[in-house]
């Protein structure tokens, strides 16, 4: 992963310098724990390495850079994860969130209205949510895509390493 996201950074700094600039350095490590303890769950080591490369791009300011995850997903900060993990867990699925922190459901399954163990890791423009399941089963880590009208449900992407090797591949051709 940390070789895919260098060529990404290198890739980005040649085409597309003012992507690249609005790339933020490595999340702090105490801002990551704080989530992580926030949560409750196992993250994926593979989320945790692409923390620690990258803190995501500044969200709410930031919309040239919406193409850096394909479908428009720009990369949340670990401080804005926490943020939209808090107002989403607001509304957790009935039929899978129980009010003990356990789930009824895998990962991968779908959800609604959210599953409080879900972990925003990119926002898209019109609202969308690109998530890391954290639930227990064959598919832990997989990512998982979430709108208000349609809940959580699978997305293309079995993992954040499947999503920097197609941004990776799709620099590669440009």
């Amino acid at each position: 992963m940390e070789a895919t996201w260098r060529r990404i950074i290198t890739l980005l700094s040649e085409h597309a310098p003012a992507t690249a600039r609005e790339i933020r350095p490595p999340a702090p490590a105490a801002h990551v724990a704080r989530l992580r303890d926030r949560v409750g769950l196992e993250l994926p080591p593979e989320l945790l390495t692409w923390w620690a490369l990258m803190d995501g791009v500044d969200d709410e300011r930031v919309h040239g850079a919406g193409d850096l995850i394909p479908k428009g997903y720009l990369p949340l900060s670990v401080a804005r994860a926490e943020e939209e993990y808090a107002r989403q867990s607001q509304y957790p699925d009935p039929g899978c969130c129980a009010p003990e922190g356990t789930h009824r459901k895998q990962a991968g399954q779908d959800g609604f209205p959210y599953c409080t163990a879900n972990l925003p890791i990119g926002r898209a423009i019109d609202g969308g949510l690109l998530c890391v399941d954290l639930r227990t089963g064959e598919h832990h880590g997989c990512v998982m895509e979430w709108y208000a009208s349609e809940g959580i449900y699978r997305s293309d992407w079995a993992s954040v390493a499947e999503i920097l090797d197609e941004i990776d591949e799709r620099l590669s051709r440009s």
